[in-house]
């Protein structure tokens, strides 16, 4: 590992970074679409708005002018429809194993911070247990605030007992580089995962910027 860094943790957000959750949240928006004969969304659409939330997803198909309960119910009707199917086209993205492997084999602890809340996030994580049994595991509600307030991240160092500058932090989002900033800890944006066209890594003053998970490698000096 490169002493200068001497990073002895690297904590990942789940969906658009470790697991390629997007067709699956698509899908619950779609099928409520469908149901409501209006026009599906594209999978453009959806690989740009998955990182953002349910509701994102539901106004990117209905749009922007309906009332605050008619969103609120067809946000309960999107989470319904997703715990339904959470799993039939979720995958890990390529070399997540692999470099999951070279963690370990490094000795360097490794642990989720993600802002999906634990119902869905322990459902899906029964799927892969290899996750699940990771280091640590922190949710959107495990506290009463999420990404970008740098809490959950502060949270996750201290249950793994390691301080924060020397933690390493993965997202897909510009929440999880402010959330790793905020919490002195290193930012890697992960450019693969879920990017809105209009907001793109490289504007997110990250420290490092990876194409690909095992990229990690690199920056971390370790052999893949």
């Amino acid at each position: 590992m490169n002493d200068s860094m001497n990073i002895r943790a690297v904590l990942f957000d789940l969906d658009g970074t470790l697991l390629d959750t997007a067709l699956d949240l698509g899908g619950a928006a779609n099928r409520l679409l469908a149901r409501d004969n209006l026009p599906l969304l594209t999978n453009d659409v959806i690989y740009q708005t998955a990182s953002q939330g349910s509701l994102a997803l539901v106004k990117a198909g209905y749009g922007l002018s309906l009332s605050p309960e008619h969103y609120t119910r067809l946000r309960r009707e999107f989470l319904d429809n997703y715990t339904a199917h959470i799993n039939e086209q979720t995958t890990y993205f390529d070399g997540v194993n692999q470099l999951l492997d070279t963690l370990d084999k490094h000795n360097i602890i490794w642990g989720v911070v993600t802002n999906k809340p634990t119902l869905y996030t322990t459902q899906l994580l029964a799927h892969y247990p290899r996750l699940a049994n990771c280091a640590v595991v922190i949710c959107g509600d495990t506290l009463d605030v999420a990404k970008p307030d740098p809490r959950p991240l502060l949270l996750a160092a201290e249950k793994i007992d390691i301080s924060p500058d020397r933690i390493m932090y993965v997202g897909d989002a510009r929440t999880d580089i402010e959330a790793s900033v905020a919490a002195n800890m290193k930012s890697v944006a992960a450019n693969y995962g879920y990017i809105p066209e209009n907001d793109p890594t490289n504007t997110w003053n990250s420290d490092h910027l990876i194409d690909r998970c095992l990229d990690l490698c690199t920056i971390l000096a370790i052999d893949e």
